[in-house]
């Protein structure tokens, strides 16, 4: 029994050691197998490296020849249009496939206007020999008439120089009317302001007239109204004095009536006692017919009392009495008025001749104030004159500022649509606040996130002061040369040490690509071929 264990057990070990062995065995052929391959990638990692060395330096080759042959082409097209600069600038880029492509559709284009200048050329040729035909046949048939045609013509010519003459001559005396007026009127205009001055004097002379005129018929017009309410008074009371008198006159007719009647009662008896005594008495019928007399010559200035009475409308004599006493008295009182009035005439006049001559002094001095006061006038027209330009050419640049406004507004909303994708961080708005400023500002700060995010190292350019721009145009506009050729074409020198260094397989992490930069010229170039949308104008209030 115990030998029995012992063998499977002497089995196992041999058996384990066979595999031992035959795993070293399989092991060792891995190995084997191993160096095998790794000396034949060595092989093949030299063959390839040498292979790539060679296919660089073949590309490399190519890539010399390539460019030696797009300058030869270049030297070949500048050599071809050395004189002809436009044309030069048009093909420096092109190919000379392209170029001689090119010049043959413009050398078609030439020759095709060629024929049809030679066309129209034989066309007017023949129109021409047609009508130099009819001309000499027109001559022929008009060489008879040449005489009378050529008197009429020279008939019409001296009409016509005739009627230049008489209209000539009557130019002639309506220029001298016009100069005749002219003297006449630079004559006016010469003496103008010396009569303008004597208007002027007199116009204020005959107002200070009007004025002395005025207040002398204020003074009149009191004196009127006084000597109307003196008169009334006076009237009243020669009213009240006339009927006094009337009754008083009354009362001494009847007293004269009642003596009178004795009287000539008294007279004819003494008449008739005269006739009767004429024989007895003629002493004393002398004294009757004396006394007789004297009685009439009393009634007779009675009478002629009574007719003054009733002409003057006195009906007192004592009235008379003293109007006839005082009477040396009034010429008097009237005398010394007049010599009071020619005194008060002659301080007048000496007043008046004093404010003359102060009226005068007073002229020149008001013309030397408006000689000056005019020039002030004048200075101030100019000035605003000026003030009314300077004012017409702001609001010029305003209309002009307000139109740039506008286009900048509508750009900066067309802006604003393009960038609406991208989305700013507070405290920075996405939405147009209306001012131009700011609006361009955020734009600037979109553009940089999106420069930002498409990896684009290149800075975008900030805003500059519009002063800074204005300087920055004019300096651009002094130096630019009259060709105006901003682009200068470098020239190949034949050297290829700078040239085509670009490797793929070094380490380029970080910067932009051929690809990169040509996938962002076709997505920029396409953003900008892309329709617009129109948008809908707001309408300005």
């Amino acid at each position: 029994m115990q030998q029995d264990n012992t063998l499977p057990s002497l089995e196992t070990t041999q058996t384990a050691l066979d595999q031992i062995e035959e795993l070293r065995g399989k092991i060792h052929l891995k190995e084997r197998d191993a160096k095998a391959c790794y000396e034949s990638a060595e092989t093949r990692k030299i063959y390839y490296e040498r292979l790539i060395a060679k296919l660089r330096s073949e590309n490399k080759n190519k890539r010399v020849q390539l460019a030696k042959s797009i300058n030869g082409d270049e030297e070949v097209i500048r050599t071809v249009f050395n004189n002809r600069r436009e044309e030069l600038l048009s093909m420096q880029r092109c190919t000379v496939e392209e170029a001689i492509k090119t010049m043959d559709q413009k050398v078609c284009e030439a020759s095709k206007r060629l024929n049809n200048l030679l066309y129209q050329k034989a066309d007017r040729e023949e129109r021409y020999q047609d009508m130099q035909t009819r001309l000499d046949r027109m001559m022929q048939i008009d060489a008879q008439d040449y005489d009378f045609e050529r008197k009429r013509e020279i008939r019409r010519l001296q009409n016509e120089m005739d009627k230049a003459r008489i209209k000539y001559e009557a130019a002639r005396n309506i220029t001298k009317r016009y100069q005749e007026i002219m003297r006449y009127m630079e004559e006016e205009c010469r003496l103008y302001p010396a009569r303008l001055d004597t208007m002027e004097s007199a116009v204020v002379q005959a107002r200070q007239e009007i004025s002395v005129l005025r207040r002398m018929n204020k003074k009149a017009v009191n004196s009127k109204e006084e000597a109307k309410k003196e008169l009334h008074f006076m009237e009243r009371d020669m009213y009240q004095a006339k009927r006094a008198r009337d009754a008083q006159l009354n009362e001494t007719k009847k007293e004269v009536e009642r003596r009178r009647e004795p009287v000539v009662e008294r007279v004819e008896k003494r008449a008739k006692v005269n006739i009767i005594m004429e024989n007895t008495d003629a002493k004393a019928a002398k004294l009757q017919t004396e006394k007789f007399e004297r009685q009439e010559q009393l009634l007779t200035l009675t009478e002629g009392f009574e007719k003054i009475k009733s002409a003057i409308n006195v009906s007192d004599m004592e009235d008379i009495v003293f109007r006839v006493t005082n009477q040396e008295s009034t010429h008097e009182r009237l005398l010394q008025q007049k010599k009071e009035k020619e005194q008060a005439k002659l301080r007048l006049q000496e007043e008046r001749e004093k404010l003359v001559k102060i009226f005068e002094e007073m002229k020149f001095t008001s013309q030397r104030q408006l000689a000056k006061g005019r020039k002030m006038v004048d200075d101030m027209h100019e000035f605003v004159a000026k003030d009314e330009r300077k004012c017409a050419e702001a609001v010029k640049e305003m209309q002009e500022n307000e139109k740039l406004l506008i286009d900048l507004q509508f750009g900066i909303a067309t802006l604003y649509d393009k960038l609406k994708d991208v989305k700013l961080k507070p405290p920075y708005h996405n939405f147009s606040k209306g001012d131009p400023v700011d609006d361009l500002s955020n734009c600037s700060r979109k553009l940089e996130l999106l420069a930002e995010k498409q990896a684009i190292r290149e800075e975008v350019p900030k805003l500059s002061n519009a002063s800074d721009q204005f300087k920055l145009h004019a300096y651009l506009e002094s130096q630019l040369t009259p060709d105006n050729v901003r682009i200068r074409v470098e020239r190949d020198e034949g050297s290829d040490e700078d040239e085509f260094r670009f490797d793929h397989d070094l380490d380029n992490e970080g910067l932009l690509t051929r690809e990169d930069i040509k996938r962002l010229g076709r997505e920029l170039l396409n953003s900008k071929l892309k329709p617009k949308r129109k948008k809908g104008r707001k309408q300005r209030n």
